[in-house]
């Protein structure tokens, strides 16, 4: 269904396809990790903040969505993450972001045609 609606007073063109109720409702989630602090090497960055990094690296499937969740410890506040992939291939970041003050959210897609290996990080404030 294709129609302009009003946003903010400017008119937007949407097009939405009909999708059925099971797609909707299906996860594009294939697996969830949790990455604990208490499993990290740590680095002190200075002035309080710390990075933390998670190795030996997890798996992830070719056209594989996984959930990473990484945890920093109760008194830290989550700053930033990323990853690294081995080999360098097409492994996309859907979403990043705070999940709570300490927990920070990384979802990524492997569109690649092989298995990777993916390195995460986290940096963190006390």
């Amino acid at each position: 269904m294709s129609k302009f609606s009003p946003v903010n007073g400017w008119l937007h063109y949407t097009n939405r396809s009909q999708q059925s109720t099971e797609t909707m409702n299906k996860s594009r989630v294939d697996r969830r990790v949790e990455l604990n602090f208490q499993n990290a090497s740590e680095e002190d960055l200075g002035q309080g903040f710390k990075r933390y990094t998670w190795s030996p690296g997890v798996r992830v499937n070719s056209n594989e969505y996984v959930d990473f969740q990484l945890k920093a410890k109760s008194n830290e506040k989550v700053i930033s993450a990323g990853y690294l992939t081995d080999p360098i291939d097409n492994i996309y970041s859907v979403q990043t972001g705070p999940r709570h003050p300490n927990v920070m959210l990384v979802t990524l897609h492997n569109a690649a045609t092989v298995d990777l290996e993916v390195y995460l990080w986290l940096v963190v404030k006390e």
